[in-house]
């Protein structure tokens, strides 16, 4: 479900879009949770930010339109609902939704999603009368309020069947791909002193035309039980003002049941000797790959088809042969050791959470295809004659979609963040560890100049100082030789940020921050202490001992506070925060510093 009710057809240019190819939706939904999808900002302050941000623009119901004319209804492409919603993101805009996983039948929520659609036109009506009358903007978003807090009683229920997957269906009208981020997270307004299961994002791209992208439930499945709200959010990735169809974007159950053995294939697991390469390896062969195996693995690969191998061998032999034939990077999880091989298909099962029901066992000795049919009858056993026939068989014909393309490289991604978390002992610093980020600071440009504008007035919960500049302030600001600048630019193993920061200092006598503001997006992500750190270690010309920083208690700004108290600063009575040395505290091994004025590769 959009906002429908909220867009603005006349402030739409160009002709109408429509699909220049057809396409076929998908049609096998047989249940779905009802979202509430709404145009929201990345910066989001509401309502505070409606007087000091150049970006504000006032939708019919008095919020900020992030979207260039809101969420437009598009018959003319076809779905499950009948039409498909267009978006034209402006710059900081997102779509978000309180998530909700309990699952009815699919016509039920669109039916659902057809009543608050009609009712709307009558709820804005009277929103508006009321907004006359008491001029208090609370009362103009009486439908946004009324559907919130629909969702937020759905939200309460426990589900009781878990969604099969997330369905992303897209029609980029578009030239060139899009890169979208599909976030996953529990709500800042879940209790701060329970745990918290670490966010799930994934980065879709989206080539030109009509494209399909699942994430399986499985992976959900810890934010779904964690009894906690949480939020959905869809963004283009690094603030592009991407131009979109949405067809579904949906916590779905199938209408099918899920294949049983003998159905489609997800996982294929190969033993090594005489069925992946030729030879045996711990008697000595030079052991090389099949014919024609190479691309094999290649084509099941972009199929989304997942490679992993059951071999009773020497681990370390093996892997630095796989390594040498080039073909190391297909599998996932490779249980090479002298364990019987059922517990081997176990182990990769359980690691990568798919059913045995949807795996391939290959192996040319019938001592262990028998062994695994005894043990695990839900795997599909084949024998090493069988492989020249793979490609053909309908069970192993995967999926067209670009997320399938991409399939091993999310397991990949997940396999490292569970390495670190392991490494870590299983805390969010392990977490933010295999994020692997990194943190670009240059000077400024007046290139940068409507970015910062934008920090400078729309960052709430990460600005130190609380100051809120006019363009005429941060003018002079700009234009001041006597001060360093600083622009901020994250990145991580997910995708781009863009530029998420800024900072105004006085290098002398001492380092002086005068101001520091940084985007909520990578707010827990301990970017504050990589920056504060780096420029205490690289940009002391006066070797000062200690580094001021200008802070201002403000409403919002609590998370700048906490921040500050992790580090270890003395917040005096009048807000201003001291920071002495204690370079161990300010040191991260989080976050890589790549600096232009440094002119060296990353450093912690």
């Amino acid at each position: 479900m959009f906002e429908i009710d909220q867009s603005e057809p006349a402030l739409r240019r160009g002709p109408a879009l429509r699909p220049r190819a057809a396409y076929q939706p998908v049609q096998e939904i047989g249940a779905m949770a009802l979202l509430g999808w709404a145009e929201h900002c990345v910066e989001c302050a509401a309502p505070q930010c409606y007087a000091s941000c150049d970006l504000y623009q006032p939708r019919p119901d008095r919020r900020c339109r992030r979207f260039t004319y809101g969420a437009l209804k598009n018959p003319a492409f076809p779905c499950l609902r009948g039409y498909g919603v267009e978006v034209s993101f402006k710059k900081w805009g997102k779509l978000e939704t309180l998530g909700t996983a309990v699952l009815r039948p699919a016509a039920a929520i669109v039916r659902w999603e057809r009543m608050v659609e009609r009712g709307a036109p009558l709820s804005n009506r009277l929103a508006g009368l009321l907004y006359r009358w008491s001029n208090d903007w609370r009362h103009a978003q009486l439908t946004y309020t009324a559907v919130n807090k629909l969702l937020r009683q759905l939200a309460r229920q426990q589900p009781a069947t878990a969604p099969d997957a997330f369905l992303l269906e897209v029609y980029n009208p578009g030239e060139q791909p899009v890169a979208l981020q599909i976030v996953f997270r529990v709500s800042p307004e879940a209790i701060a002193s329970r745990a918290r299961p670490a966010p799930i994002i994934r980065t879709c791209t989206l080539p030109p035309g009509y494209s399909r992208h699942e994430i399986d439930g499985a992976q959900l499945r810890p934010l779904l039980e964690c009894a906690m709200p949480f939020l959905i959010s869809l963004q283009p990735e690094g603030d592009e003002e991407a131009h979109l169809v949405f067809l579904t974007a949906d916590l779905v159950r199938w209408s099918k049941p899920r294949p049983a053995a003998g159905g489609a294939i997800k996982c294929v697991v190969w033993d090594l000797d005489n069925t992946l390469w030729e030879g045996v390896l711990v008697e000595g062969d030079q052991v090389r790959l099949r014919a024609g195996m190479p691309e094999l693995l290649q084509e099941l690969d972009q199929r989304g088809i997942l490679h992993s191998i059951a071999s009773k061998n020497d681990h370390a032999a093996a892997l630095k042969h796989l390594t040498e034939l080039g073909v190391a990077d297909y599998f996932l999880y490779p249980q090479i050791d002298w364990q019987p091989k059922s517990l081997k298909l176990k182990a990769i099962a359980q690691a990568l959470n798919l059913g045995l029901d949807s795996f391939a066992f290959i192996d040319d000795n019938p001592f262990e295809l028998a062994e695994v049919a005894q043990a695990l009858p839900a795997v599909l056993g084949l024998g090493a004659d069988r492989i020249p026939t793979l490609l053909g068989d309908p069970r192993f014909a995967g999926s067209t979609t670009a997320e399938a393309r991409q399939r091993r490289r999310l397991y990949q991604r997940q396999i490292e963040r569970e390495q670190d978390l392991q490494a870590f002992g299983e805390d969010y610093l392990g977490f933010l560890a295999s994020c692997a980020m990194v943190l670009e600071l240059s000077g400024y440009h007046p290139d940068d100049e409507q970015r910062i504008a934008e920090l400078a007035q729309r960052t709430n919960q990460l600005n130190f100082s609380g100051h809120k500049y006019t363009r005429e302030e941060l003018a002079k600001v700009l234009a001041d030789a006597r001060l360093d600048k600083y622009v901020l630019r994250c990145s991580d193993r997910y995708g781009e940020y863009g530029t998420v920061g800024f900072c105004v200092v006085r290098s002398a006598p001492e380092i002086e921050i005068i101001d520091f503001m940084l985007s909520c997006r990578v707010q827990s992500r301990m970017v504050e202490q990589a920056f504060l750190g780096h420029l205490l270690t690289h940009h002391n010309p006066s070797g000062a001992t200690r580094l001021r920083l200008n802070f201002r208690t403000t409403q919002r700004n609590q998370p700048a506070r906490a921040v500050l108290e992790a580090l270890g600063a003395n917040l005096s009575e009048n807000g201003g925060a001291l920071l002495t040395l204690a370079l161990d505290r300010l040191r991260c091994q989080f976050v890589s510093v790549r600096c232009a004025a440094c002119a060296q590769t990353p450093t912690a």
